[in-house]
């Protein structure tokens, strides 16, 4: 069902602002995002609690940029980053009370990029704020300004989209969740004869925690409970440990051939040469006594 409701290439979703201090400035050489503690040239950027968990969600984000930079309304501005294949901007603006409190602001954000990965943003962002995020202390006048951006959706619709984006990312989860522990099945019928119980269990009891863990969208949790799952069966498939490679064969060689030695066209043929140590057979044999007598 959720699959259904999302755009498969962006996510547009939009989320009332609960808190905003002068946490953030912008360099002013670069456009790029600052720490507070940020001394050169700068503007200053109230970034707010929103755009603070949704940037710590992300993997490997970069340096967010300021493309619209903060003016006399240090709450009104837009940022972009990437991290990954995932494009982030987040636009922030007033919608009551012309700004002059938090509770009149209210973020646009705009995901661009694989659908399990946007809607993972989504649920950690979620999970992270502790509150919905699409409900507006204004309703009537959130409804007001939803109506006049691109693409108008409804209060009620936003609230739709950042469900959907949350029912896809527990699917995902659950999912992973499910093969994980076919895997486990897998491995344990391999090894039956095996005395693994006490292993089992605790694979078990893990297994369960992730499953306790999706139920409160707990994702920290569940990825350490799916860790400790990972561990153990590492510990006992021999198909989940780093496979040992062989030390490289020894290439027999006399002494011309190891000058001309052709380059090896494949892995197989790679390896150390050794020079051919001649057999007993092959060792020239020199008469030396009947030398001795004809000497004397």
């Amino acid at each position: 069902m959720a699959e259904s409701t999302l755009d498969p290439a962006k996510s547009i979703i939009i989320a009332q602002v609960k808190q905003a201090d002068a946490s953030h400035r912008m360099d002013l050489s670069s456009s790029l995002l600052r720490s507070k503690h940020f001394n050169a040239p700068h503007k200053v950027v109230y970034l707010g609690n929103i755009a603070t968990a949704l940037l710590a969600q992300l993997p490997h984000p970069e340096t967010p940029e300021m493309k619209e930079a903060p003016g006399f309304n240090e709450q009104r501005w837009t940022l972009v980053t990437q991290s990954g294949d995932i494009t982030v901007q987040i636009t922030s603006r007033s919608y009551w009370a012309f700004g002059l409190f938090n509770s009149g602001y209210l973020n646009v954000i705009t995901l661009t990029g694989p659908i399990h990965e946007r809607a993972r943003i989504v649920f950690d962002t979620m999970s992270a704020l502790g509150h919905k995020p699409w409900e507006f202390s204004h309703p009537k006048s959130a409804q007001k300004w939803l109506s006049r951006l691109e693409g108008a959706q409804s209060t009620k619709e936003n609230e739709r989209n950042w469900l959907a984006h949350r029912s896809r990312a527990k699917a995902d989860l659950q999912e992973q969740i499910e093969r994980l522990k076919q895997r486990c099945d897998v491995v344990f019928a391999e090894l039956e004869d095996e005395d693994l119980d006490g292993l089992r269990n605790r694979i078990d009891h893990d297994l369960h925690m992730a499953k306790e863990a999706l139920h409160d969208e707990n994702a920290p949790g569940l990825e350490r409970a799916l860790a400790r799952v990972e561990a153990d069966l590492i510990a006992i498939d021999p198909r989940s440990t780093p496979i040992a490679i062989d030390a490289p064969a020894e290439i027999l060689a006399s002494p011309d051939e190891i000058l001309n030695v052709k380059e090896p066209t494949n892995t197989d043929e790679m390896g150390r040469i050794v020079p051919v140590e001649p057999t007993p057979e092959e060792v020239p044999f020199v008469d030396l006594t009947s030398s001795s007598h004809e000497e004397e």
